[in-house]
């Protein structure tokens, strides 16, 4: 229940956060066309394009740029109102939009099921969203308010957000069945290996190995199921979670390149906003979070 709402803000912010139109449609639950004359009603009430349209795709103006920043806060203000005042009623209510990085439900430790365990065991009144994005978007997200939670290894931190150790990841370096490293002898693997043979490396986290020269991507993939494509092609190196690559290393289509200097490890933290006004929603969210943590 939406006790205030600004139809033309939330269209327009929702086809700015889905890339356009056609996607803004499922989220929205109305047609491209409804959507067209929102954004429309939207610049004519405002007396300028806040977007461009067309074959070239959808693409924001410089004042749309500052609109969205603004319409996103409204949005934001106007949740945090209607939750509150739901909440008067002792119901927990209004959305949780919680954002993770991929392959994780494996991982030891990672307190995500839990909490959803814990959370919805309480009556709550709460419309819940889960997004997959890589660290540098689920960042982004918190401080647009398109997220309110979110968990990943946030590795540069802003001083806008909030973050909460919860768990470790550890990463390996991994061949694949067909790549000549496959077979090699213990003392063949060195942090050599990665300047000798193509690496592919993830967008927001490049691998660094001690006493070695970083190496010169081959590949750029922005999440681990990529990685892993390139990497069972045995045309690659790469780094993945041991948790998430075991099951490609107990049917050996891939090999652990064991060597102590080609090990990483990722923190994991609960991150949200410090400005943000947390509702019981988030608040319970985290907490529930927080019950079992492993640091």
């Amino acid at each position: 229940m939406k006790l205030l709402r600004n139809n033309l803000l939330e269209a327009f912010c929702a086809v700015v956060e889905c890339g356009g139109f056609s996607e803004a449609q499922f989220r929205l639950g109305i047609s491209q066309s409804a959507i067209s004359c929102r954004i429309r009603d939207l610049e004519i009430a405002l007396g300028y394009r806040v977007c461009e349209r067309g074959r070239s795709g959808f693409q924001l103006t410089e004042r749309g740029k500052i609109a969205y920043e603004k319409a996103c806060e409204i949005i934001r203000m106007v949740e945090d109102f209607d939750a509150e005042l739901l909440e008067l009623r002792g119901t927990i209510t209004g959305q949780l939009r919680i954002g993770i990085v991929d392959t994780v439900i494996s991982l030891p430790g990672f307190p995500l099921v839990p909490a959803l365990q814990r959370f919805f065991s309480k009556e709550n009144d709460v419309n819940l969203e889960i997004v997959v994005a890589s660290p540098n978007d689920l960042k982004e997200g918190l401080i647009t308010g398109s997220l309110h939670i979110a968990l990943a290894p946030f590795k540069r931190k802003r001083d806008e957000l909030e973050y909460i150790k919860v768990c470790s990841e550890n990463h390996f370096l991994y061949c694949g069945r067909e790549h000549e490293l496959f077979d090699a002898g213990k003392d063949e693997i060195s942090p050599e290996i990665l300047s000798n043979h193509a690496v592919c490396q993830r967008s927001y986290d490049m691998i660094v190995a001690r006493d070695a020269k970083t190496p010169e991507p081959k590949a750029i993939v922005t999440n681990m199921e990529a990685a892993a494509a390139l990497i069972l092609s045995g045309k690659f190196l790469g780094v993945l979670p041991d948790h998430y690559a075991t099951q490609w290393v107990e049917t050996s289509n891939m090999r652990l390149l064991e060597h102590p200097n080609l090990t990483w490890t990722s923190e994991f933290y609960v991150a949200s906003r410090k400005s943000q006004s947390h509702r019981q929603a988030v608040e319970w969210f985290i907490k529930a979070l927080l019950q079992d943590r492993v640091i």
